[in-house]
Parts: C-alpha cells; sequence; structure tokens
C-alpha cells in the first residue's frame, strides 16, 4: 500500500515557504526569535488577562473580549494544522507570537490598541471553523492549499502590524 506522506511533502514545503517569506519581509532576526518564544494561546490569553488588570488599575480599560473571536478562529485553525503537519512548533508560534507582541506594544498607544481589537475582531468574525471543514472534506488537496492560504493571509496581516508597532519599541528601548 502506498504512503499517504507523499501529500505532507508538498503542504510541508508551502509552509515553509510561506514562513521564509514572513522571515524576508520581516527584516529582523532578534525580532523573529522573539515571536517563537510564543508556544500556544495561553500565552496569548495570559498577555490580554494581565492588559485587562493593568487598563482597570489605570482607568483605561478597553474591550479586549472583542479579540476573543479572532484567537478562538485561530485555535481552531492551528488545531488543524497540527493534525496536518504532526505539530510544527515554528508554525504554531507563528500563529500565536506575533499576535501576542503587537498587542504588548499596542497597550502604550490606546488608539492603536482600539484598531487592533476592532480588525481583529471583524478578521474574527469572518473566520471559517477550520475544524468542521476538515471534518468534511478530510485531509485533501484542496483543504492543504486553502490552509496554506490562509498561514500566508495571518503573516501577511502580521507583518504590517509588526512593522507599523516595532519602530515604535525600538525607539522606546533607545530611550
Amino acid at each position: 500500500m502506498a504512503s499517504t506522506n507523499h501529500v505532507d511533502d508538498p503542504f510541508d514545503a508551502a509552509f515553509k515557504s510561506a514562513i521564509q517569506e514572513f522571515r524576508s519581509k520581516l527584516k529582523d532576526e532578534a525580532l523573529y526569535s522573539e515571536i517563537l518564544q510564543t508556544k500556544d494561546i495561553e500565552e496569548v490569553y495570559n498577555v490580554t488577562d494581565r492588559l485587562q488588570e493593568d487598563q482597570a488599575r489605570t482607568g483605561r480599560l478597553r474591550h479586549m473580549s472583542k479579540m476573543t473571536p479572532f484567537l478562538e478562529g485561530l485555535r481552531s485553525y492551528a488545531s488543524v494544522i497540527e493534525v496536518f503537519m504532526q505539530a510544527k512548533p515554528d508554525v504554531l508560534s507563528l500563529i500565536w507570537g506575533p499576535i501576542k507582541l503587537v498587542l504588548q506594544w499596542a497597550d502604550v498607544l490606546k488608539q492603536s490598541l482600539d484598531a487592533i481589537l476592532d480588525t481583529t475582531d471583524e478578521i474574527g468574525a469572518q473566520l471559517p471553523e477550520f475544524r468542521k471543514s476538515t471534518h468534511l472534506f478530510g485531509k485533501n488537496k484542496v483543504i492543504s492549499d486553502v490552509l496554506v492560504l490562509f498561514f500566508k493571509d495571518i503573516l501577511d496581516f502580521y507583518i504590517v502590524m509588526l512593522k507599523f508597532f516595532s519602530s515604535p519599541r525600538k525607539y522606546q528601548r533607545s530611550l
């Protein structure tokens, strides 16, 4: 009987290509290494909880729960990726790390954090239910292609945010 691993090779290669493209657009190896430190959604939720607590103390509470549909959509997506890829830590870190860093950086600027919350709320409302889709369609080429395209879209979204926030972050560090 033929092995099913032949499908995994192009899938893995497509993800590796997306990661390499993200890395080259990021143009900051230290930032890339920092992103890879985040391993799961719980670390992102720890940041949102801490931000909520800090904001409540300082009287500048934001509506962090607006981000929940986005994060839960990404959780669904990540669980499907884990099945397809046999848990590639770099891929999962690239799903969770950028949003964690951006939330930490954006907290300094109230309007920026509001914009991120609004944007992720809109994206979260549009995310498909990845678990249901793969349950219905299985591990076929079309689903694999959609998963890779979505990963590229997530990374493109993160690049825009990271580039915007990494400049002020570098400036703040030099103060």
